[in-house]
């Protein structure tokens, strides 16, 4: 999909939002608490996040 150009710090905003999520992720994943399906979901959403903070990273570098 391509980006669309957004206005502002729009896109500064949203890398810095992806990192707070990778980085939360990050922090629960070291827990013995959790069933498989909450680490395979935090797993998921890490790896999510990870892509489009990619992919921004990119765009914002274009």
């Amino acid at each position: 999909m391509p980006f669309e150009p957004v206005a502002g710090g729009a896109v500064a905003f949203l890398i810095e939002s992806q990192r707070r999520v990778i980085s939360y992720c990050e922090g629960l994943l070291p827990a013995n608490d959790l069933t498989p399906e909450d680490r395979a979901r935090l797993v998921r959403l890490r790896n999510t996040a990870e892509a489009e903070l990619a992919r921004l990273t990119c765009a914002e570098a274009a």
